[in-house]
């Protein structure tokens, strides 16, 4: 908390310094942008953002992305990962983002901004499994549906570079989030099917630190699925290209 401080104490100086007045600045209503972030987490992603100014310090943003959950070797402590199927996963969201005009001395899309989001994420594998059941090798195929669906607020700092180019960082970012994980085994075994999906989603509490917490008690449901609100975080990088009818207010 106290960098997330320092970073915006940095960045509102930073600001003002060398800043034009508001009433010979210009400014450009449209950006699109590339999410670098999501390249970080997952993987085969496109995501573009594009964000919209709707009054001299208020604007919208809108997101769309392809990606994919990140690939694994195994599933817990006795089940591997052998081959990977068919996958797929998208996200989408959208904000909305109130420039602060105490602190900024440029017009939007430049400067600190605050307000809220919601994002919705979804991912879908198709994956060849090999258990160990007592020292027995067993191969089944493991689908599994993936949703989240995150509502939060955020504090960020977006750069407007020679009125062209921006730079936005979303540094925090916290959320209300509500994760529905579905599984089902199928194929020719032996091993028992609920002890596997249990292991299986106890792996997954394990990837995200904040559910993990959410369930103190560690017991996962016995039917393949997990259906829960717990708390997330975000934090983000673009890189855009503004646009737009440049006007003198």
């Amino acid at each position: 908390m106290k960098q997330a401080i320092l970073l915006l104490s940095m960045l509102s100086f930073t600001n003002m310094v060398g800043a034009q007045d508001e009433t010979t600045s210009s400014q450009r209503k449209n950006t699109i942008k590339l999410d670098l972030t999501s390249n970080w987490l997952y993987r085969n992603v496109l995501g573009i953002s594009f964000e919209r100014v709707t009054k001299p310090s208020q604007s919208f943003v809108v997101s769309a992305s392809y990606q994919e959950f990140p690939r694994t070797s195994s599933l817990g402590q006795n089940i591997a990962v052998r081959e990977d199927g068919d996958k797929n996963g998208y996200k989408f969201g959208g904000e909305y983002r109130f420039y602060l005009k105490k602190e900024n001395k440029y017009l939007a899309p430049r400067g600190i901004y605050l307000g809220p989001y919601f994002a919705y994420l979804g991912f879908n594998n198709e994956r060849t499994i090999e258990v160990d059941n007592n020292g027995t090798p067993e191969e089944a195929i493991l689908n599994s549906k993936l949703r989240i669906l995150n509502v939060g607020f955020q504090l960020g700092y977006q750069f407007v570079l020679n009125n062209r180019w921006t730079i936005d960082l979303v540094f925090l970012g916290p959320s209300i989030s509500h994760y529905r994980y579905k599984l089902d085994i199928g194929g020719n075994y032996t091993f028992d099917k609920e002890d596997i999906q249990n292991e299986i989603i106890l792996d997954l509490l394990d990837r995200f630190p904040l559910l993990d917490e959410a369930i103190s008690d560690k017991e996962a449901t016995r039917n393949g699925t997990l259906d829960t609100w717990s708390f997330g975080y975000r934090y983000q990088l673009h890189v855009g290209y503004h646009f737009g009818r440049k006007r003198n207010q």
